[in-house]
């Protein structure tokens, strides 16, 4: 949604007081703010401003939670307490509001989560009022997959929303409240896989996804991404199958016609048909030809009812 400055001030007062450094005339701002349980997932694009966080001054609002924050343009300055604070697009930024806080930004777009202090078993009596890691770190950018994952979820209330959002506060309590020099295969309680999933199913159309990409990419050795995946006999059988349900979703929607099927298989990374076929058989229990559109309707004017394959694979699966 679109704010006037007042609109913007009315929305933000139980947070900040806002001092334009530009024209009132032509502020605009926008925002967005969902919520997932205790969770508020906020995006924001506004301009040059000036925030003034004072708990002591805005009253009849609970101010015991974390700002993590993450700049996608443009940059700011500010003070948490007496600890300066640099945020801009390479880094990742975590705040107590229980305290004091001022920044003055340029023009930004911006996405964040407030955690109330509990979730995380923050304590303002022993832990410092800010943090900041690099995107460009190992967790860096576990956090940042983390938490764009977790965005990408509540926007669409996905059905592992919760399962992505106790990853994302697993992450955010390892890699800032203890300490962001951490190793990622050090913590023994962090269960990586939505996260490892995630990243995967938004990749399968790369035909480099390997797991020497995914452990370069996202900073992991190999026995870590191999553990990950051990449940599912192995990272490279996790993509293989996801990559099969594409096709099988591909080609339920696809006309017979010559070379149909393996105009499907080579979109998604199978270039040998005989183990395209083999492969897609074990899976569904049907051939690949049996998916296209007239083979269904033969399928089902011979049986009387719906493609029974396809349901009974749903069934099983």
């Amino acid at each position: 949604m679109r704010y006037s400055l007042e609109q913007w001030r009315d929305l933000t007062r139980v947070f900040y007081d806002i001092t334009p450094l530009g024209d009132p005339d032509g502020f605009v701002a926008e925002g967005i703010a969902r919520w997932h349980d205790r969770l508020i997932c906020t995006e924001a694009r506004f301009p040059a401003q000036q925030f003034d966080h004072d708990p002591a001054r805005i009253k009849g609002v609970d101010h015991d939670y974390l700002l993590y924050e993450r700049y996608y343009a443009g940059e700011g300055r500010g003070l948490a307490i007496e600890v300066p604070a640099q945020i801009d697009r390479a880094s990742i930024h975590l705040i107590d509001m229980s305290r004091p806080y001022r920044a003055i930004t340029g023009d930004v777009i911006t996405a964040g989560v407030c955690i109330p202090h509990d979730l995380i078993g923050y304590d303002p009596s022993r832990d410092p009022p800010y943090w900041m890691v690099p995107i460009a770190t190992p967790q860096g950018r576990m956090l940042d997959l983390a938490h764009g994952a977790f965005r990408a979820a509540v926007a669409k209330d996905q059905p592992d929303t919760a399962e992505l959002a106790a990853a994302f506060l697993v992450l955010v309590r390892t890699f800032l409240l203890k300490g962001s020099d951490l190793q990622l295969d050090e913590p023994p309680d962090i269960d990586r896989r939505p996260l490892l999933r995630t990243f995967i199913v938004r990749h399968l159309d790369d035909p480099e996804l390997s797991p020497e990409r995914i452990c370069q990419t996202l900073g992991l050795s190999r026995a870590v991404l191999y553990r990950a995946f051990r449940q599912d006999g192995g990272v490279m059988r996790f993509i293989s199958d996801r990559r099969l349900d594409r096709c099988f979703a591909d080609l339920m929607g696809t006309q017979a016609s010559r070379g149909a099927v393996r105009r499907v298989a080579e979109r998604w990374g199978f270039h040998h048909p005989g183990n395209f076929h083999r492969s897609f058989r074990d899976r569904f229990g049907l051939s690949p030809s049996d998916c296209l559109e007239p083979s269904r309707q033969r399928a089902a004017s011979a049986e009387g009812n719906a493609f029974h394959p396809v349901h009974e694979w749903m069934r099983d699966g």
